[in-house]
Protein backbone atom coordinates (compact mmCIF):
# COMPACT_ATOMS: atom_id res chain seq x y z
CA UNK A 1 0.00 0.00 0.00
CA UNK A 2 1.40 3.41 -0.95
CA UNK A 3 1.60 6.34 1.46
CA UNK A 4 -1.15 8.14 -0.44
CA UNK A 5 -3.42 5.08 -0.36
CA UNK A 6 -2.76 4.64 3.35
CA UNK A 7 -3.63 8.27 3.99
CA UNK A 8 -6.89 7.99 2.04
CA UNK A 9 -7.82 4.79 3.89
CA UNK A 10 -7.19 6.43 7.25
CA UNK A 11 -9.38 9.38 6.28
CA UNK A 12 -12.20 7.02 5.27
CA UNK A 13 -11.90 5.08 8.53
CA UNK A 14 -11.89 8.25 10.63
CA UNK A 15 -14.93 9.52 8.74
CA UNK A 16 -16.75 6.21 9.28
CA UNK A 17 -15.93 6.26 12.97
CA UNK A 18 -17.31 9.77 13.29
CA UNK A 19 -20.53 8.78 11.51
CA UNK A 20 -21.00 5.69 13.69
CA UNK A 21 -20.11 7.42 16.93
CA UNK A 22 -21.74 6.46 20.21
CA UNK A 23 -25.38 5.37 19.99
CA UNK A 24 -27.87 7.90 21.33
CA UNK A 25 -30.08 6.41 24.03
CA UNK A 26 -33.38 7.46 25.55
CA UNK A 27 -35.15 5.88 28.50
CA UNK A 28 -38.90 6.45 28.21
CA UNK A 29 -41.03 5.98 31.31
CA UNK A 30 -44.70 5.30 30.58
CA UNK A 31 -47.36 5.87 33.23
CA UNK A 32 -46.82 6.26 36.96
CA UNK A 33 -44.29 3.50 37.67
CA UNK A 34 -42.31 4.17 34.50
CA UNK A 35 -42.20 7.89 35.20
CA UNK A 36 -41.04 7.26 38.78
CA UNK A 37 -38.11 5.19 37.51
CA UNK A 38 -37.23 7.83 34.93
CA UNK A 39 -37.43 10.49 37.66
CA UNK A 40 -34.88 8.68 39.81
CA UNK A 41 -32.71 7.82 36.81
CA UNK A 42 -32.65 11.50 35.80
CA UNK A 43 -30.66 12.29 38.94
CA UNK A 44 -28.49 9.16 39.02
CA UNK A 45 -27.66 8.38 35.39
CA UNK A 46 -26.05 11.08 33.26
CA UNK A 47 -25.29 9.04 30.14
CA UNK A 48 -28.83 8.77 28.78
CA UNK A 49 -31.71 11.10 28.03
CA UNK A 50 -34.96 10.56 29.93
CA UNK A 51 -38.53 10.98 28.71
CA UNK A 52 -41.66 10.74 30.87
CA UNK A 53 -45.05 10.10 29.24
CA UNK A 54 -48.19 10.18 31.35
CA UNK A 55 -51.90 10.97 31.35
CA UNK A 56 -51.69 12.15 34.97
CA UNK A 57 -50.86 15.85 34.80
CA UNK A 58 -50.14 16.26 38.52
CA UNK A 59 -47.84 13.24 38.61
CA UNK A 60 -46.02 14.43 35.50
CA UNK A 61 -45.54 17.88 37.01
CA UNK A 62 -43.66 16.29 39.92
CA UNK A 63 -41.54 14.11 37.62
CA UNK A 64 -38.03 15.20 36.65
CA UNK A 65 -36.99 14.22 33.12
CA UNK A 66 -35.26 15.76 30.12
CA UNK A 67 -38.59 15.68 28.28
CA UNK A 68 -42.10 15.38 29.68
CA UNK A 69 -45.12 14.52 27.55
CA UNK A 70 -48.71 14.88 28.77
CA UNK A 71 -51.10 12.84 26.64
CA UNK A 72 -54.87 12.36 26.52
CA UNK A 73 -55.87 15.50 28.37
CA UNK A 74 -59.14 15.63 26.44
CA UNK A 75 -59.81 11.99 27.34
CA UNK A 76 -58.70 11.53 30.96
CA UNK A 77 -58.82 15.24 31.82
CA UNK A 78 -55.33 15.20 33.28
CA UNK A 79 -56.00 12.17 35.50
CA UNK A 80 -54.72 8.60 35.29
CA UNK A 81 -56.37 6.02 33.04
CA UNK A 82 -58.34 4.50 35.91
CA UNK A 83 -56.82 1.08 35.48
CA UNK A 84 -58.12 0.73 31.92
CA UNK A 85 -55.35 0.00 29.37
CA UNK A 86 -57.80 0.80 26.56
CA UNK A 87 -57.89 4.40 27.76
CA UNK A 88 -54.11 4.60 27.99
CA UNK A 89 -53.77 3.08 24.53
CA UNK A 90 -56.29 5.52 23.04
CA UNK A 91 -54.49 8.47 24.63
CA UNK A 92 -51.19 7.29 23.15
CA UNK A 93 -52.67 6.59 19.71
CA UNK A 94 -54.04 10.11 19.48
CA UNK A 95 -50.65 11.50 20.55
CA UNK A 96 -48.45 9.52 18.15
CA UNK A 97 -46.92 12.63 16.57
CA UNK A 98 -46.10 14.12 19.97
CA UNK A 99 -44.49 10.84 21.05
CA UNK A 100 -42.61 10.66 17.75
CA UNK A 101 -41.19 14.14 18.35
CA UNK A 102 -40.16 13.23 21.91
CA UNK A 103 -38.08 10.21 20.85
CA UNK A 104 -36.83 11.52 17.52
CA UNK A 105 -33.11 11.14 16.89
CA UNK A 106 -32.39 8.30 19.30
CA UNK A 107 -30.77 5.07 18.10
CA UNK A 108 -31.93 3.03 21.09
CA UNK A 109 -35.16 3.57 23.01
CA UNK A 110 -35.85 1.85 26.33
CA UNK A 111 -39.57 1.65 27.11
CA UNK A 112 -40.09 1.23 30.87
CA UNK A 113 -43.54 0.67 32.34
CA UNK A 114 -45.31 -0.93 35.25
CA UNK A 115 -47.79 -3.46 33.88
CA UNK A 116 -51.29 -4.10 35.17
CA UNK A 117 -52.61 -0.56 35.40
CA UNK A 118 -54.10 1.65 32.72
CA UNK A 119 -51.55 4.16 31.47
CA UNK A 120 -48.29 2.20 31.45
CA UNK A 121 -49.91 -0.97 30.12
CA UNK A 122 -51.72 0.86 27.33
CA UNK A 123 -49.07 3.42 26.38
CA UNK A 124 -45.89 1.31 26.34
CA UNK A 125 -46.77 -0.81 23.25
CA UNK A 126 -47.59 2.35 21.28
CA UNK A 127 -44.27 3.96 22.23
CA UNK A 128 -42.43 0.80 21.17
CA UNK A 129 -44.35 0.79 17.89
CA UNK A 130 -43.48 4.43 17.20
CA UNK A 131 -39.82 3.66 17.89
CA UNK A 132 -40.01 0.77 15.42
CA UNK A 133 -41.53 3.03 12.77
CA UNK A 134 -38.59 5.39 13.27
CA UNK A 135 -36.09 2.53 12.81
CA UNK A 136 -34.84 2.80 16.38
CA UNK A 137 -33.97 -0.31 18.38
CA UNK A 138 -36.46 -0.61 21.23
CA UNK A 139 -35.87 -2.43 24.50
CA UNK A 140 -39.09 -2.96 26.40
CA UNK A 141 -38.60 -3.21 30.17
CA UNK A 142 -42.02 -4.13 31.61
CA UNK A 143 -42.42 -4.59 35.36
CA UNK A 144 -44.92 -7.27 36.35
CA UNK A 145 -47.10 -6.77 39.46
CA UNK A 146 -46.98 -8.80 42.67
CA UNK A 147 -49.27 -11.82 42.72
CA UNK A 148 -50.95 -10.38 45.82
CA UNK A 149 -52.20 -7.48 43.70
CA UNK A 150 -54.79 -9.86 42.30
CA UNK A 151 -55.47 -12.12 39.35
CA UNK A 152 -57.22 -9.38 37.37
CA UNK A 153 -54.24 -7.04 37.53
CA UNK A 154 -51.89 -9.91 36.68
CA UNK A 155 -53.99 -10.83 33.62
CA UNK A 156 -54.07 -7.20 32.52
CA UNK A 157 -50.29 -7.12 32.86
CA UNK A 158 -49.80 -10.30 30.83
CA UNK A 159 -52.13 -9.08 28.08
CA UNK A 160 -50.18 -5.83 27.94
CA UNK A 161 -46.89 -7.73 27.92
CA UNK A 162 -48.02 -9.71 24.87
CA UNK A 163 -48.75 -6.48 22.98
CA UNK A 164 -45.43 -5.03 24.08
CA UNK A 165 -43.51 -8.05 22.80
CA UNK A 166 -45.25 -7.70 19.44
CA UNK A 167 -43.95 -4.15 19.05
CA UNK A 168 -40.55 -4.04 20.76
CA UNK A 169 -37.27 -5.22 19.26
CA UNK A 170 -36.31 -6.85 22.56
CA UNK A 171 -38.17 -7.50 25.79
CA UNK A 172 -36.56 -7.74 29.23
CA UNK A 173 -39.11 -8.55 31.93
CA UNK A 174 -38.73 -7.49 35.56
CA UNK A 175 -40.99 -9.45 37.91
CA UNK A 176 -41.84 -7.89 41.26
CA UNK A 177 -42.63 -11.34 42.65
CA UNK A 178 -38.93 -12.14 42.64
CA UNK A 179 -38.43 -9.36 45.19
CA UNK A 180 -40.08 -11.68 47.70
CA UNK A 181 -37.09 -14.00 47.54
CA UNK A 182 -34.57 -11.24 48.16
CA UNK A 183 -35.29 -10.94 51.85
CA UNK A 184 -38.02 -10.86 54.46
CA UNK A 185 -39.98 -7.65 55.01
CA UNK A 186 -37.96 -5.70 52.44
CA UNK A 187 -38.71 -1.98 52.98
CA UNK A 188 -40.53 -0.37 50.05
CA UNK A 189 -37.67 2.11 49.54
CA UNK A 190 -35.22 -0.78 49.24
CA UNK A 191 -37.57 -2.58 46.86
CA UNK A 192 -37.71 0.49 44.63
CA UNK A 193 -33.93 0.61 44.77
CA UNK A 194 -33.69 -2.97 43.50
CA UNK A 195 -35.99 -2.13 40.58
CA UNK A 196 -34.06 1.05 39.76
CA UNK A 197 -30.73 -0.76 39.84
CA UNK A 198 -32.12 -3.51 37.62
CA UNK A 199 -33.26 -1.00 35.00
CA UNK A 200 -29.97 0.90 35.19
CA UNK A 201 -28.03 -2.35 34.86
CA UNK A 202 -29.95 -3.20 31.71
CA UNK A 203 -29.35 0.26 30.22
CA UNK A 204 -25.66 0.20 31.14
CA UNK A 205 -25.16 -3.30 29.73
CA UNK A 206 -26.73 -2.46 26.39
CA UNK A 207 -24.87 0.86 26.19
CA UNK A 208 -21.53 -0.79 26.93
CA UNK A 209 -22.09 -3.56 24.43
CA UNK A 210 -23.09 -1.22 21.62
CA UNK A 211 -20.00 0.90 22.30
CA UNK A 212 -17.85 -2.24 22.39
CA UNK A 213 -19.34 -3.43 19.12
CA UNK A 214 -18.63 -0.12 17.37
CA UNK A 215 -15.07 -0.10 18.73
CA UNK A 216 -14.49 -3.69 17.58
CA UNK A 217 -15.90 -2.85 14.17
CA UNK A 218 -13.56 0.12 13.80
CA UNK A 219 -10.55 -1.93 14.91
CA UNK A 220 -11.46 -4.62 12.40
CA UNK A 221 -11.82 -2.10 9.58
CA UNK A 222 -8.61 -0.24 10.43
CA UNK A 223 -6.64 -3.48 10.51
CA UNK A 224 -8.18 -5.22 7.53
CA UNK A 225 -5.04 -4.92 5.41
CA UNK A 226 -3.01 -6.84 8.01
CA UNK A 227 -5.73 -9.28 9.06
CA UNK A 228 -5.82 -12.81 7.74
CA UNK A 229 -9.01 -13.52 5.81
CA UNK A 230 -9.78 -16.47 8.08
CA UNK A 231 -10.00 -14.21 11.14
CA UNK A 232 -13.51 -13.08 11.86
CA UNK A 233 -14.84 -10.47 14.20
CA UNK A 234 -16.52 -12.04 17.24
CA UNK A 235 -20.14 -12.81 16.45
CA UNK A 236 -21.31 -13.04 20.04
CA UNK A 237 -21.07 -10.77 23.02
CA UNK A 238 -21.13 -11.37 26.80
CA UNK A 239 -24.54 -11.80 28.42
CA UNK A 240 -26.05 -8.35 28.79
CA UNK A 241 -28.52 -8.88 31.55
CA UNK A 242 -28.17 -10.86 34.75
CA UNK A 243 -29.96 -10.44 38.05
CA UNK A 244 -32.56 -12.01 40.34
CA UNK A 245 -35.46 -10.02 38.88
CA UNK A 246 -34.45 -10.08 35.23
CA UNK A 247 -35.77 -12.39 32.55
CA UNK A 248 -34.49 -11.47 29.11
CA UNK A 249 -36.60 -12.38 26.12
CA UNK A 250 -34.43 -11.17 23.26
CA UNK A 251 -36.58 -11.59 20.18
CA UNK A 252 -34.69 -12.91 17.13
CA UNK A 253 -34.96 -9.70 15.14
CA UNK A 254 -32.42 -8.09 12.86
CA UNK A 255 -31.03 -4.86 14.22
CA UNK A 256 -29.25 -1.95 12.67
CA UNK A 257 -25.87 -2.74 14.23
CA UNK A 258 -25.32 -5.77 12.00
CA UNK A 259 -25.45 -9.57 12.33
CA UNK A 260 -24.38 -11.21 15.55
CA UNK A 261 -24.71 -8.09 17.68
CA UNK A 262 -26.72 -10.01 20.28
Amino acid sequence: MTTEEGSNTEEIINSLGASLGEPTIAVVGCGGAGSNIVHRMYWKHNRVETVAINTDEEHLRKTDAHRKVLIGKNVSFGKDAGGYPEIGEHCAETAREVIREAIKGYDIVFVVAGMGGGTGTGVAPIVANVAKEMNAISFAVPILPFEVEGAKRRKTAMDGLAKLKDNASFTIVLDNNKLVGLGDSLPISDAMGVIDRSVMKIVDSVSQQTSSYVSSLMEEISGFTDTDASEEMPQTMPPAMEGPMIHADLNPMLNSFGPGFF
